[in-house]
């Protein structure tokens, strides 16, 4: 099963959620919307300590009624479409709807990349390059490409405009290894969805000693910007990147180890060991927005985490250090104060 959500916000209407979920060879449509509802409920005749005068072991209000009120979800199963037509078995494997809401993005067992308009599910292109079953699917930050790998060892960028391929990822591994792409992502550069890089990771095929690679690639030439090896015998599982652009993340198949990289050069930022007991199935960031720093714990990022091992775990990015303004402003003039002070003590 895969599923792929998407928050619609309105100040003037409750937050609605679409979800898109597949099962076996279909993908269904929900929407979601949070609501709040007053509950009356009879008072549960409880028996209370003496209060204002009124003996104890009575009840204060008799006949009284409480108001609770609860949050609750409204969910309104939508469209239901096939998006995979497979002979055999068919499967969908992966489903993404796409950042502006408008399309859908589907691929499975028949190696078919299929764009559809959202929510109203109406096939928009059917994609055939690929020839085995599709892997993973993302799209761009302006939701004009969207970007496929598969099992023929393939990463495909696609123009949606012009329903047609744009450019494919191509790099050449040491020693002849051969590689296969795990998972891909788009990221946007400094939170402008116009600007943005594409990160893969790649695992090695038939070699238990040779090592992964975290790639970013430049979405102008498509080529190799930056890279990060794992350690020797270590694989990838997992891809994520954080919505402004700003952190990455990877998880790995056995050691359930979470790491976290500054985006614009790679370096890590945090690695956190046996994180859990197996692999790590999924991985996804939680919002860098100042509204949403209380749920990161008022950190610069936050990566949430699962796993084979029924696990959901939560990984923090610390803020760095910083001085106010009003305290840099105070030491600069102090600075400049006993510069002149010292010029003026020795006659310049």
């Amino acid at each position: 099963m895969t599923m792929s959500v998407k928050a619609i916000s309105n100040n003037n209407l409750p937050l609605k959620v679409y979800v898109a979920a597949g099962h076996k060879q279909y993908c269904q449509i929900y929407s979601i919307t949070l609501g709040r509802e007053r509950h009356v409920s009879e008072s549960s005749g409880l028996r209370h300590r003496s209060m204002n005068g009124a003996p104890p072991n009575t009840n204060l209000q008799p006949n009284s009624h409480n108001q609770e009120r609860k949050i609750v979800f409204h969910v309104e199963p939508l469209k239901q479409v096939q998006i995979d037509f497979s002979p055999k078995e068919p499967w969908g494997k992966v489903v993404r709807i796409s950042p502006n809401c408008k399309l859908l993005a589907s691929g499975g067992d028949d190696s078919n990349v299929r764009i559809w308009s959202f929510p109203d599910l109406s096939k928009v292109h059917e994609f055939t390059t690929h020839d085995k079953e599709i892997d993973d699917i993302d799209f761009s930050p302006d939701s004009l490409k969207v970007a496929s790998i598969s099992k023929d060892r393939r990463a495909i960028i696609w123009d949606i405009k012009k329903g047609k391929k744009h450019a494919e990822l191509g790099w050449e591994p040491a020693n002849n290894l051969k590689y296969m792409y795990k998972r891909i992502k788009f990221g946007c550069v400094e939170g402008d969805c116009k600007k943005y890089k594409v990160y893969t990771i790649s695992n090695p095929i038939g070699s238990s000693k040779a090592k992964a690679y975290l790639h970013k690639w430049n979405s102008q030439s498509y080529t190799v910007e930056n890279f990060v090896a794992s350690q020797q015998g270590i694989v990838f599982s997992a891809l994520a990147v954080s919505d402004n652009g700003n952190f990455v993340a990877t998880g790995t198949m056995m050691e359930g180890i979470v790491e976290i990289f500054a985006s614009f050069n790679l370096s890590l930022l945090r690695r956190v060991t046996n994180s859990h007991s197996t692999f790590i199935t999924g991985l996804e960031f939680l919002p860098t927005s100042e509204e949403s720093a209380p749920c990161r714990g008022f950190s610069d990022a936050s990566v949430v985490s699962i796993s084979v091992d029924h696990q959901v775990c939560i990984h923090h990015v610390p803020r760095l250090n910083t001085i106010s303004s009003f305290w840099a402003l105070l030491l600069i003039v102090a600075v400049l104060f006993a510069t002149f002070t010292l010029c003026s003590y020795l006659g310049l």
